[in-house]
């Protein structure tokens, strides 16, 4: 396995849910983190913690809709620590919406955060990975990249295309030392599973996986040496 400390990582939606749990278990491991999301007050509760712990904390409150949120966080990273060497895209929506009820905005709005967030922050991640010629980059999808689900259909094919993007970027970069991971939980107990009939109270007494159970998948995908190409969490 791969010692993480020191090692620099950058985490889309880290502000809660996953993306907060997989801020604190990088830190638990001694990863110095580049934070975004937008939601600023939240995202200073993670940092403080993180930072308690004993990791470097920087974060960049934006958009991960827009491309220059991505060169942004990837020239904080460069400017602070000099180097990245993981990459988390967790970013994501869902809606549950009927095709014959879905709008273009919907599909524009939840493709654009879990696809081509992903596209982007991987293209300018790997940019200065390959100068190093080694890196991990980590897409969070879902049980729905596998097997589609009723009134999911947008959110179903992102999740389709997010796997889609990881094989490809795995089978052009590996040779190069930049090796990717897509991970796969089923349901899971956060805020974003909360709404469209269940509750929060609901979604606590479920039995699902916990936001820091799918940290550990990732987390493992960022220590192990021959990273795998997927790795799903039921």
């Amino acid at each position: 396995m791969t010692k993480l400390k020191g090692q620099v990582a950058i985490i889309t939606g880290a502000s809660s849910g996953i993306g907060r749990a997989t801020a604190y278990a990088l830190a638990s491991e001694g990863c110095h983190l580049v934070l975004t999301t937008r939601r600023e007050e939240r995202l200073k509760e993670v940092k403080e913690k993180c930072e308690a712990m004993g990791s470097k904390v920087v974060y960049y409150v934006g958009d991960v809709c827009q491309e220059r949120t991505a060169i942004q966080i990837v020239s904080l990273a460069i400017e602070t620590f000099g180097r990245i060497d993981i990459l988390v895209n967790n970013a994501g929506i869902g809606k549950l919406i009927p095709l014959v009820e879905s709008t273009s905005d919907d599909y524009y709005e939840i493709m654009d955060t879990n696809v081509f967030s992903s596209f982007i922050f991987s293209k300018y991640a790997a940019i200065e990975m390959l100068k190093k010629r080694q890196g991990k980059i980590i897409f969070v999808s879902f049980v729905t990249g596998h097997v589609g689900h009723e009134d999911e259909t947008i959110y179903t094919m992102t999740k389709f295309a997010q796997r889609g993007l990881s094989q490809a970027i795995d089978k052009e970069l590996r040779s190069q030392g930049i090796k990717t991971c897509v991970v796969c939980p089923s349901a899971t107990k956060t805020e974003f599973e909360v709404g469209y009939g269940r509750t929060k109270e609901s979604v606590e007494a479920a039995h699902w996986e916990t936001a820091d159970d799918v940290a550990q998948g990732i987390l493992y995908a960022c220590k192990t040496e021959n990273t795998v190409w997927e790795i799903r969490i039921r």
